[in-house]
């Protein structure tokens, strides 16, 4: 008959290899105390002290440590102690109030040790009491040592048998609590038969049959897929010795014909006489269900990577590439085969410093997952492969994937964006008759200047002027002749100045000319300069156009608007001394 126990040793040693080979010798030897044979104690309970020491010799005689007490309550008091004896020689009328069988019947509640009773009276009541209270007998008083000393030793040797099987049968029921409530399914069939012997609580639960149901079944009326030929060939590694397990994957068939997924593990276990198969078996069902969603997730994750708009890259805690969608191909014109594997910034980034100083960062991304860049969108320039230059919107994540980090990039082409932000932002600062700045953006500048000389001293200047009877040119050639001529001046003027100037249409024929790092003196040559142009200028239809100029420099005390006022004044002053001139402050 197949030993439950040894299989059940078994499956405790996928648990706890270390309580297994414990618990193992447990069983072969006992427990250490009981190996012991070092002197054992005998506690004599007689109230005859010569009897009581004649017996204690004997036992002294055979190597074992004898102790005498008188009466019952002695004995119980003696066993409550740590020095509690190995058996008990109880005579049963005693001194006090206990008896031997009610002292005995005390001291088995509490502690397990055998009692043998002294005797001189074996009636039928006396015999009943013995029976009520220990397994361990009786001796008559008289008996010779050889008798009293085998008695002894028999009743020792079947004490540790006893406590032996008792520790059995607690391991014997820990396996089987192991066992029985599993949270898999587990179970035993014979080797030959492949007849079920035992299934599980969660196996029974899962299939529906009763345990003796499944006695008269094997694992084919639950495999549905196999037959007896391919079954035998799957148990034939174990059976011959090749293999300790065998693991696939299998339905099982329920016996309300539902079927389940499952992953079986099987293995061959050895008794004295028979061979049996184990199997656990986990129900994959939710398993499954999730590694299809999680299919579909990526199916769907897939599908939107590839075809979104945004590049998406991957990089590994190396810096190299392990993802690149199409639309990383069409912002960057390298195709997938190009970069994958190799280090994103290596080609993306040409310039030797900026690169040394990603690599510098990366080092800290690679330890934290932080960086200045991640959790942020940040807009950069970069350069496609054929070398032109693209501006492009950088969202920037960290992930930990197998214990490192990993950057994932979310790249936008923004190029047309910028070009289209830059052409308005030069709309919102330009006139767009003469393509020079206009008031608003002037005033900006102004704003900047008089902070910039407040902090390093230098001074600037402005030349504000004015084209001499422009209403009359409109009025006598029309406004596009009047367009012209201010384009015409523009024109002049721009191509006189610095880049550092601001040149800007105040308003109508006004202009006016922000000098940085300029004096007054400067700036009154620079405006008859332009005086001189202006006026040798001859246009169609128009012929020659003259211009008055008004020219002020920064006072400490300036704000923006009394040094323009002052640059007006002396504009109205030169339009009062006769137009075409230059005035200054």
């Amino acid at each position: 008959m197949f030993q439950f126990n040894k299989l059940l040793t078994f499956l405790f040693e996928l648990y706890d290899k270390k309580n297994k080979i414990m618990l193992d010798t447990d069983l072969k030897q006992g427990s250490p105390f009981m190996n012991d044979v070092a002197r054992k104690k005998i506690l004599i309970v007689e109230d005859s002290s010569l009897n009581a020491q004649i017996t204690a010799d004997i036992f002294s005689k055979y190597g074992y440590e004898a102790e005498i007490v008188r009466t019952g309550e002695e004995a119980v008091e003696k066993t409550k102690s740590d020095q509690s004896p190995n058996l008990i020689l109880m005579d049963i009328e005693l001194m006090g109030k206990l008896d031997g069988i009610e002292a005995a019947r005390i001291i088995q509640q509490f502690k397990d040790i055998p009692v043998i009773f002294l005797t001189a009276n074996t009636n039928k009541e006396i015999m009943e009491k013995i029976k009520s209270v220990t397994g361990y007998g009786y001796i008559l008083k008289g008996v010779n040592e050889y008798v009293l000393m085998s008695t002894v030793e028999m009743a020792l040797k079947l004490h540790e048998t006893n406590i032996m099987l008792k520790q059995r049968e607690r391991i014997f029921q820990f396996y089987h609590h192991l066992f029985e409530n599993s949270p898999n399914e587990m179970y035993i069939f014979h080797s030959e038969t492949l007849k079920f012997i035992s299934a599980n609580r969660r196996a029974r639960e899962n299939l529906g049959y009763s345990l003796e149901e499944l006695k008269e079944m094997t694992p084919l009326d639950l495999k549905p897929e196999f037959d007896m030929q391919s079954f035998k060939k799957l148990l034939a590694p174990l059976y011959e010795g090749k293999q300790e397990f065998v693991i696939f994957n299998t339905m099982h068939r329920r016996k309300d014909g539902s079927v389940y997924p499952v992953e079986v593990r099987l293995m061959l276990i050895e008794s004295a006489k028979e061979k049996v198969y184990m199997a656990i078996v986990v129900d994959v069902t939710e398993r499954k269900t999730l590694e299809r969603e999680l299919q579909e997730r990526n199916e769907i994750l897939s599908t939107i990577m590839k075809s979104a708009g945004d590049a998406i890259i991957i990089i590994d805690d190396k810096g190299d590439v392990t993802f690149w969608n199409p639309a990383a191909e069409r912002i960057f014109g390298y195709t997938k085969e190009e970069v994958m594997g190799k280090e994103l910034h290596r080609f993306m980034i040409h310039d030797e410093s900026l690169y040394q100083a990603y690599k510098k960062a990366f080092k800290k991304f690679q330890l934290s997952g932080k960086g200045s860049a991640v959790g942020k969108t940040i807009e950069l320039k970069t350069r496609h492969k054929d070398g032109h230059e693209i501006n492009v919107e950088l969202s920037l994540s960290a992930v930990r994937i197998k214990d490192s980090w990993h950057a994932v990039g979310i790249v936008r082409d923004i190029t047309e964006r910028k070009k289209i932000e830059e052409m308005l932002y030069q709309q919102s600062i330009t006139d767009p008759l003469t393509n020079i700045y206009n008031r608003r953006f002037f005033m900006q500048m102004m704003e900047q200047e008089i902070e910039r000389t407040r902090r390093n001293g230098k001074p600037f200047s402005v030349i504000m002027f004015d084209i001499d009877h422009f209403k009359s040119t409109n009025d006598r050639f029309g406004h596009a002749a009047g367009d012209m001529v201010l384009k015409s001046i523009a024109d002049i003027v721009k191509k006189r100045i610095r880049k550092t100037d601001c040149f800007a249409r105040w308003g109508g024929e006004e202009f006016i000319i922000l000098l940085p790092e300029t004096s007054i003196k400067d700036a009154v040559g620079l405006a008859e300069e332009l005086r001189e142009r202006v006026s040798s200028m001859t246009l169609p239809e128009v012929g020659r156009v003259t211009a008055s100029f008004g020219v002020a420099s920064y006072r400490p005390s300036d704000t923006i608007d009394t040094i323009l006022l002052r640059a007006d004044e002396m504009l109205y002053e030169a339009k009062a001394s006769g137009r075409n001139c230059v005035k200054s402050e």
